[in-house]
């Protein structure tokens, strides 16, 4: 889908196809529950403001929302008028609105509590910012040196603009939260803040790129995703050239392939083990990948990876084939005996998902008020669901906070 330009007038163009639902499916795909109908009325009559007012309400990181979503999965699958047409815009809706007015947060009386947040990514930033609405003074303890998360950190400038997360941040009443940036949170300090604070969310992501299931030879020149786009976008990595190949089928792998041909790299391929039907990574970042010349491999699955004489990489794979798994509607795979092939690529970087510090919150979080039992602790994020959404991750920031305001009065 071609995005809208970021003009009024094409805005208010594709403003006034929405029908306006009542109970409007598009609300209800909306994971931060946006009232998506309300702020695109508001577009209809040029009135900016209102309509960002009506997003940031609800959603605090609005304008990465409307740059990152995967909204033809979210909000813009919901819309009725997919039944007539195509759907409305919404992301390009919410990317004109957070960019073009300015937005303060209402802020309740001070209540006098103290709460923490650990980890400044999409879902402690989430919590802080409802949290410092309800009235609380907020800590956010954040390992980087920047917030954000992987936003911030990994994904390319090329996806977001720096600009459009500095003007989230400026927007979250800060006043009312402080960030303490350069500090990790152990296991013992936890129980610290815990005793210190009258409630605790621990927002602090996945740390590690899985690399499991491979046979990785020593020496061998391979990369976890985080890793690798970290260092694109930091500058740690200056370049790449030769082939890189990236394993994996999410928005991640995708970002990784693109922005090695960015980098420099004469090719670039994605590997992913099961057909395009089950591929996660969205419709829009897929074909933007495409056309740009990334090369795709599809029922195949990478078993070793052996250092190369000019160290490089070869990488040994098995091609799959689909099987239907009862109960289930995402097919699953399986390897074709006899079927090995060896691939050589300067690079290879492993985009099969992360995992989190397990050891640093002991017990396990109510699904519905994220609450970790018997404890002022609270739980959510990619910590929690292993790795989805910005918006989602936001979504579960809310939900704590609320809970958490619960047990704080």
């Amino acid at each position: 889908m071609t995005e809208i330009k970021q003009t009024m007038a094409d805005v208010q163009a594709e403003a006034k196809r929405c029908l306006y639902c009542v109970d409007a499916p598009c609300r209800k795909g909306c994971p931060a529950g946006v009232d998506v109908a309300q702020f695109i009325r508001h577009l209809r009559y040029e009135d900016v403001k209102s309509a960002k007012r009506v997003i940031k309400t609800a959603n605090p990181l609005g304008g990465i929302c409307g740059t990152l979503c995967p909204s033809e999965n979210l909000c813009q699958k919901n819309c009725t008028m997919n039944y007539c047409g195509a759907p409305i815009r919404i992301r390009d809706l919410q990317k004109f609105a957070c960019a073009n007015a300015a937005y303060a947060p209402e802020l309740a009386p001070a209540s006098g509590k103290k709460a923490a947040v650990v980890g400044a990514g999409p879902a402690g930033l989430g919590c802080a910012a409802m949290l410092a609405r309800l009235g609380h003074e907020v800590d956010v303890f954040e390992k980087d040196a920047a917030a954000a998360g992987v936003v911030a950190r990994e994904i390319p400038a090329q996806r977001i603009d720096a600009a459009v997360v500095e003007n989230d941040l400026a927007e979250l009443a800060c006043g009312r939260i402080r960030f303490h940036y350069n500090t990790p949170v152990t296991p013992q300090k936890l129980e610290e803040l815990k005793q210190e604070y009258a409630a605790v969310f621990v927002g602090a992501g996945l740390a590690q790129d899985r690399m499991s299931g491979v046979d990785i030879a020593e020496g061998a020149p391979v990369a976890g995703c985080s890793q690798y786009l970290a260092g694109l976008k930091s500058g740690k990595t200056k370049a790449v050239s030769g082939t890189v190949l990236v394993v994996g089928g999410g928005d991640s792998a995708i970002d990784a392939v693109c922005a090695s041909l960015e980098a420099g790299a004469e090719k670039a391929v994605l590997a992913y083990r099961r057909s395009r039907a089950e591929m996660p990574a969205c419709d829009e970042e897929f074909f933007a990948a495409a056309g740009k010349g990334v090369e795709l491999m599809y029922m195949v699955s990478p078993v070793a990876v052996a250092k190369t004489a000019d160290g490089g990489a070869a990488v040994t794979f098995v091609r799959n084939r689909l099987v239907e798994k009862p109960g289930e509607a995402r097919r699953g795979f399986e390897a074709v005996p006899g079927s090995e092939f060896t691939l050589n690529a300067a690079l290879v970087v492993f985009a099969i998902g992360k995992k989190a510090d397990a050891a640093l919150v002991a017990g396990t979080p109510d699904r519905d008020t994220l609450r970790v039992a018997g404890t002022n602790c609270f739980v959510g994020g990619d910590w929690l669901n292993g790795g989805a959404t910005v918006v989602q991750a936001v979504a579960e920031g809310k939900r704590a906070a609320a809970a958490m305001d619960a047990l704080m009065k």
